[in-house]
């Protein structure tokens, strides 16, 4: 067996309305079991769950890695959708806690594993440098959600201009290209809510990559701001769960509100948004849909002066935003140098490869019920 296939995606986001969390989609609740990680900075959850991904990826199954917004180098979560095993972090700022203890869920507290008398002496720095991280946090988020108001501006231009019956007659006609003659199932299909993108550290990062290029066909949708290519993947996203299928919706980073990419694994069909800071470059055998031919360009020339002006007061506000989050995690990194020299990682060690033994139970049990 060679290894499994690798996801990467974003369960929460920084966004204009601050952290938004989608964890509760990280996998279903009704799960074969889910590990609720805890413990402080510094403690290894990240390190815990990687090690177990990557574990399992070797052994061939596929792994879906969920980053973290404020440091997409770390994960908040690791999903084994196969053997419908995953494990979350449960710490602020997405606090996460056992729905049906014991049943399905269970908590592993790494805190165990830390020496209190040590990390007593830090007290004074710890309670600065959390202090600190949320004070940068909250900064960042006022400028997301002035940034989120201004880009509301470019949409509100482009909008103007719009002719939505013709973009209600693109998206009747993408339904019907997307789903064929399916109709409304007395089973509706999940929908399945995530981010692909996140407001990071290192500005916008995106993986969409291990998102898309499973499935065999992709439409892109272009357009500027504002010209309903949200609404058209909605439109679809829903159309396919009323007629039984499970969806996945992806939404924008910066407003979640937004739907930017949906994908069908039971039918391999993905649409994606193709408009900055997540442009897609289009294949030849990918559908493009041009949501601009729904412009009039004449209200679009009118409008051009003050949508230029808008674009970079947006970018100016977005970019001292991504300043702040780096701030935040380079606080949050300090703080975990007085956690580090505290934690018997020996015997985080030992509970991960127990940890490990257990899921491969778990992968077994799943075979053999599948037999």
């Amino acid at each position: 067996m060679g290894p499994g296939r690798v996801k990467r995606v974003f369960p929460g986001g920084n966004t204009g309305r601050g952290f938004y969390s989608f964890y509760h989609y990280i996998i279903r609740p009704d799960a074969k079991r889910i590990f609720v990680i805890k413990g402080g900075p510094g403690v290894g959850k990240s390190t815990f769950m990687k090690r177990l991904g990557e574990a399992m990826l070797e052994r061939g199954y596929d792994v879906e890695f969920h980053h973290c917004s404020s440091d997409n180098s770390s994960l908040d979560g690791v999903v084994f959708p196969t053997i419908s095993v995953a494990l979350i972090d449960g710490t602020a700022p997405h606090v996460v806690d056992p729905r049906n203890p014991g049943a399905v869920d269970e908590i592993i507290h790494l805190g165990d594993f830390w020496n209190e008398a040590g990390m007593r002496k830090h007290r004074r720095e710890i309670i600065r440098l959390n202090r600190e991280v949320s004070q940068l946090f909250d900064r960042a988020y006022r400028l997301l959600r002035a940034a989120s108001v201004v880009y509301a501006g470019l949409e509100e231009a482009n909008c103007e201009a719009m002719n939505f019956g013709r973009a209600n007659v693109m998206a009747s006609e993408l339904v019907e290209a997307v789903l064929g003659h399916r109709k409304a199932s007395e089973r509706p299909g999940y929908g399945r809510h995530l981010f692909a993108s996140a407001i990071t550290p290192d500005g916008m990062v995106n993986y969409l990559d291990t998102i898309l290029a499973p499935m065999e066909q992709k439409y892109v949708i272009e357009g500027g701001p504002g010209t309903g290519k949200s609404t058209l993947l909605r439109k679809v996203g829903n159309a396919a769960t009323e007629a039984g299928l499970d969806v996945e919706f992806y939404h924008c980073a910066l407003n979640p509100d937004k739907v930017e990419h949906v994908v069908i694994p039971e039918i391999g069909v993905a649409l994606t948004k193709s408009i900055e800071p997540h442009t897609y470059r289009s294949a030849p055998e990918d559908v493009v849909i041009d949501m601009d031919r729904c412009l009039d360009r004449g209200v679009v020339a009118r409008n051009r002066e003050v949508m230029r002006e808008h674009e970079v007061v947006f970018w100016d506000l977005f970019n001292r935003a991504v300043r702040y989050i780096s701030l935040a995690k380079r606080a949050h990194d300090e703080m975990e140098t007085y956690y580090i020299p505290n934690m018997d990682f020996e015997a985080v060690d030992r509970l991960w490869q127990s940890t490990l033994r257990r899921i491969l139970d778990y992968a077994e049990e799943v075979q053999l019920a599948g037999r």
